[in-house]
């Protein structure tokens, strides 16, 4: 398979330091990728900003802005998180390689976007939450925090390394967008908040794993809508107990 890097955003979510904006877009035009999308930034055209992104300059004229997160991954079909802390509620951490080699085909061609957190915390839970996949960069005990724009260019090799690699093979699937997979959680929090499965002022860890959950099995359109069928025959049962099926 040839990846289309063009598919690609590489999303800096709330980057507190010009210089490491300019020197982002510089390690993404290093790697080929072209697409940088800035979600509550400081003011990325600065001076401090574009002298450390030389011939990347045009990548950070065309950045997009956006003031939240959801808004700016509501298009994509992939949504990808990098973070160096694990847990529980953050499900199993992917190396890029394996990534790349075993989930990103299934994107083939669709748009993909990549989370990169603040320099000092990196992405916040809620943040997370609305990624499908997420991503950890192998390093040394010792010291495993990276400055973004070295994680930036470490996911973009790997990305620029394995673009034409014949064993990524596509999967060809029509995968939901991250706005249809919102629209499918709020639906699912709220039947299972009514049948008492969620505590509505509390409801844990639940929903996070069940993200993490369908973001393995990279959902298509078809199945958001059948995911979603099921959920509104609950609903309708929970409204007419005893009554017969809807047609």
């Amino acid at each position: 398979m040839s990846l289309d890097l063009s598919r690609i955003r590489i999303v800096l979510v709330e980057p507190r330091v010009p210089e490491n904006i300019g020197m982002a877009a510089r390690a993404m035009k290093n790697c080929g990728l072209s697409r940088l999308a800035l979600v509550g930034a400081v003011d990325h055209l600065t001076p401090s900003a574009c002298r450390p992104a030389m011939e990347a300059l045009p990548i950070l004229e065309a950045a997009e802005i956006f003031s939240d997160l959801p808004s700016a991954v509501a298009r994509s079909r992939m949504v990808v998180g990098t973070t160096r802390r694990g847990g529980q509620d953050r499900g199993p951490l992917h190396t890029p390689a394996e990534w790349i080699r075993d989930l990103l085909p299934r994107a083939a061609g669709q748009e993909v976007s990549i989370l990169f957190g603040t320099e000092k915390d990196g992405l916040t839970r809620e943040a997370v939450g609305l990624c499908d996949v997420l991503v950890r960069i192998p390093a040394h005990p010792d010291f495993v925090s990276f400055n973004l724009a070295q994680a930036v260019l470490l996911i973009g090799y790997e990305l620029f390394r394995t673009a034409s690699d014949p064993r990524c093979e596509p999967k060809s699937l029509d995968l939901a967008t991250a706005g249809s997979r919102e629209s499918l959680f709020r639906h699912l929090d709220a039947v299972l908040t009514r049948i008492g499965f969620l505590r509505e002022d509390n409801p844990g860890r639940i929903l996070p794993t069940l993200r993490r959950l369908f973001g393995r099995t990279s959902l298509e359109e078809r199945e958001v809508r059948v995911l979603r069928g099921i959920l509104s025959q609950v609903e309708w049962a929970l409204e007419h107990r005893g009554g017969k099926k809807k047609d």
